[in-house]
């Protein structure tokens, strides 16, 4: 069993890079991917930590916010470059910054006491390079100004409430030509999220297979056994890698999550893990 789909404490994630090495350890995943969001800061202490369990194979990734018509999230995945990524980021994270620091002004303007200050650096101490919509609800909730942490997502921060920002990001296009150019794998994530009928996500798939794309998440935590049929008969049909993950970050945010197993659905073979790295160059 693998996982191919986390965050650690560099993006939205409670747990370090070590943490989640020990943790895939302990539960007997043979491969495990830290695929934090526009962010590869916490890959070299992966790989480092893993180099303790010779059985377990650690991957470097990387999901990107994407500007496109409908939402969607695209995963680098097997990053064999880190260069590249880095240089990426510097202009990635300053248009998360931006976002965050526009999302704290409405808040602010809505009632709500919180200044950037407030989450700039992490439980820690260590100064955030990465800002995502967690470290704000986590603040509101710990100072007492929510109730839910997750329905805050949709109320405050969602497409209707009242902080909500887009975030600025490169196309699909450009992000899928950036993931190949350096050799590794790009793969949607969580197509189940994605917000139109079955006919037009294939649709939309089919578009995105035309752009470069090498793959989708045919088993992730929001999918039941049914979807994770679905998304499995999907990826065969247009000629795509399988991948999954738990989209696993602890405490913080996606509450209820395992690593490995999700929401107790999940079984994710090591062959898929095998076919992207042979993809990879």
């Amino acid at each position: 069993m693998i996982d191919l789909h986390t965050h650690s404490t560099f993006s939205d994630g409670s747990d370090t890079p070590e943490e989640l090495i020990e943790q895939a350890h302990n539960i007997g995943l043979t491969a495990i991917a830290l695929t934090d969001h526009d962010s590869v800061s916490g890959c070299e202490k992966l790989q480092k930590a893993a180099k303790k369990y010779p059985e377990l194979l650690a991957i470097n990734g990387c999901e990107f916010n994407v500007d496109h018509p409908v939402d969607i999230e695209i995963i680098a995945m097997n990053i064999t470059r880190l260069e590249p990524y880095i240089e990426r980021q510097k202009m990635l994270q300053q248009y998360r910054k931006e976002a965050c620091l526009t999302r704290i002004e409405k808040l602010q303007k809505a009632g709500y006491h919180i200044t950037f200050e407030d989450i700039a650096y992490d439980e820690t101490g260590q100064k955030r390079t990465t800002f995502v919509k967690p470290h704000i609800v986590n603040f509101l909730a710990q100072t007492g100004q929510l109730d839910d942490k997750e329905s805050a997502y949709k109320t405050l921060l969602g497409k209707d409430g009242v902080a909500y920002v887009k975030i600025k990001a490169p196309d699909a296009k450009d992000t899928i030509d950036f993931i190949r150019q350096t050799g590794a794998v790009a793969i949607l994530a969580h197509p189940c999220l994605i917000k139109l009928s079955k006919q037009d996500l294939f649709n939309e798939i089919s578009r995105l297979k035309k752009l470069g794309l090498q793959g989708i998440e045919v088993q992730h935590s929001d999918m039941n056994n049914d979807d994770i049929k679905y998304y499995n008969s999907v990826a065969e049909n247009l000629g795509l890698l399988k991948s999954g993950g738990s989209d696993f970050h602890g405490w913080s945010a996606h509450y209820g999550i395992k690593l490995g197993t999700g929401r107790g659905q999940l079984n994710i073979p090591h062959e898929y893990i095998e076919k992207i790295i042979a993809a990879s160059f």
